[in-house]
């Protein structure tokens, strides 16, 4: 088990810390329930264990987001982080131990598996008696978490969100005098765009629009793989129809077939050079080395479906949940509340380019404020869509839409048609879901 712990500082070293945002940054109006820190009577010290599923970038950014903020305003309380990724602990492994966590983050599928372990529970009681203000966030983001209960209950906070954008290599458009992306584009005009671009010169494969992964160009459109409801495949409908044709259509574009499907395109892009256009989701921080290598970007706004004009991807987002089994709630809470504070989310969002679930225009205004190698660049255009509603993910989520995606190449591929490759993935996942089922008995 990998573990990292941050102890508090005692309050004589902090009368020197400086703000959250540092010199030269608009300051942010506490919202009501977000006053200015203010020291608790003394307390006893707590140590809280928190386990992630998306782990922290670096130490860095967990100080920004936790120890930091907990240092100024509730000393006595100390995080230890239990990794659950690259040789970490899991969570059975992490429970036989008996070291159940107080705190777990992690997106919505990852969210759903707790309750598995009985790992989730409602925490609107907790959010009353701590004063957490719901109001501040968007709706669509505590919508999005409630819907992964049946009862419709809250399994955590949000405190970061995730957003869609087109990003392009602006040298490519200059080097053959094509016009760069428009915001309000559809799927349709990106396509006819990347057409304009995509050729072979120079014995170099200049791709005009790639994208991600199939699941990612489907989300818009929120269909689920698995029907949460009779856990049965859900996808040989219109839905899914549709997506797998858009994702072929794009990859049909003459000298825009990538050397694997659906495998990402990643390097192509930021690496490689070697692609106008890539619609997926927040690289703002990652993309630092690509630029520092010469690569020339711009954002504009994500492609939409023409039936859903102005909509990205279905509401993803990280949460933080406080579990039941935690005997120290209350403590629990204030790292909630710290994390998901005005003054937390204005600096994990000028310094990273994190995306904030709260409502407040100045934090979105503010994107990306303290990236230099994002200077020049305008980011407003990814606040012209907004993320389509959130879904409930079903247990079997995770290797049902691998069965799914492993269709959609054999389509793209040419090895079958729509139907079959629909077909084939739905006999498949059920096949899947009906065996885990009968081992679970």
């Amino acid at each position: 088990m990998k573990k990292r712990v941050f102890a508090a500082i005692p309050m004589v070293m902090m009368m020197g810390l400086t703000a959250a945002c540092g010199s030269g940054s608009t300051k942010v109006q506490p919202a009501a329930g977000d006053a200015a820190p203010k020291q608790e009577a003394r307390q006893e010290p707590v140590t809280l264990k928190l386990y992630t599923y998306q782990n922290f970038t670096n130490d860095e950014m967990f100080n920004d987001y936790i120890v930091e903020p907990l240092k100024k305003k509730y000393p006595y309380i100390t995080v230890q982080l239990i990794r659950s990724q690259s040789g970490g602990m899991t969570v059975p492994g992490m429970l036989a131990a008996g070291d159940t966590p107080d705190l777990i983050n992690g997106w919505q599928a990852e969210i759903k598996t707790l309750e598995n372990y009985h790992l989730v529970g409602d925490m609107a009681p907790l959010v009353k008696q701590n004063n957490l203000d719901l109001n501040r966030f968007e709706p669509v983001a505590i919508d999005a978490v409630k819907a992964l209960s049946e009862k419709g209950e809250l399994y955590g906070i949000p405190y970061n969100q995730q957003f869609n954008a087109l990003y392009y290599n602006k040298d490519i458009f200059d080097k053959f005098g094509v016009a760069y992306p428009k915001d309000g584009m559809t799927w349709d005009d990106a396509i006819e765009l990347g057409k304009k671009i995509s050729r072979i010169e120079n014995g170099i494969q200049y791709r005009g629009l790639a994208y991600e992964h199939i699941s990612r160009l489907s989300s818009s459109l929120s269909p689920n793989v698995v029907d949460p409801k009779n856990q049965k495949a859900n996808v040989n409908n219109d839905s899914w129809r549709k997506v797998f044709q858009l994702g072929k259509d794009i990859l049909s574009i003459p000298n825009n077939m990538p050397p694997k499907v659906d495998a990402g395109d990643t390097d192509a892009f930021w690496k490689n050079k070697t692609v106008a256009m890539y619609a997926t989701i927040n690289m703002l921080e990652s993309a630092k080395d690509a630029m520092d290598k010469g690569l020339n970007l711009g954002v504009a706004q994500y492609p939409s479906y023409k039936e859903l004009p102005n909509t990205y991807g279905y509401l993803d987002a990280h949460f933080i949940v406080v579990t039941p089994q935690s005997k120290n709630k209350d403590a629990a809470m204030k790292v909630v509340e710290v994390m998901t504070s005005d003054e937390v989310q204005l600096k994990v969002a000028r310094k990273y380019g994190k995306f904030s679930p709260l409502k407040n225009p100045e934090i979105k205004k503010q994107l990306g404020a303290d990236m230099a190698h994002l200077k020049g660049i305008d980011l407003q255009s990814i606040f012209k869509s907004k993320p389509a509603a959130g879904m409930d993910f079903s247990k079997y989520y995770v290797e049902s839409r691998k069965k799914l995606m492993a269709e959609y190449v054999n389509f793209a591929g040419g090895a079958v048609d729509l139907n079959t490759a629909l077909r084939n993935a739905e006999e498949g996942i059920n096949k899947y879901i009906a065996t885990e089922q009968a081992n679970e008995k």
